[in-house]
């Protein structure tokens, strides 16, 4: 499997939220990002749903190397797709 079947398969998540989430910034973001962030998403997709959930709902807080990736996801968000 090939890194971005890896990311497309982690993308689909238990929870619909995130996977709606994640498949909108597979679908608009993934192919315009670095080498470097296509690692870093793949890493981030290893967490545990909660733990996504709240670092995708609260704002910022803590110094993570996530926190360039979440911000992204969360502009991805208020795409309107139609």
């Amino acid at each position: 499997m090939n890194q971005q079947n890896l990311v497309q398969y982690r993308c689909r998540r238990g929870l619909l939220e995130l996977d709606l989430i994640f498949s909108n910034f597979y679908d608009c973001c993934y192919e315009d990002l670095s080498e470097k962030n296509k690692d870093l998403f793949l890493e981030f997709l290893g967490l545990e749903d909660n733990d996504l959930w709240y670092m995708l709902q609260e704002p910022i807080k803590s110094d993570s190397k996530f926190n360039h990736l979440v911000q992204m996801i969360q502009k991805s968000k208020k795409i309107d797709r139609s």
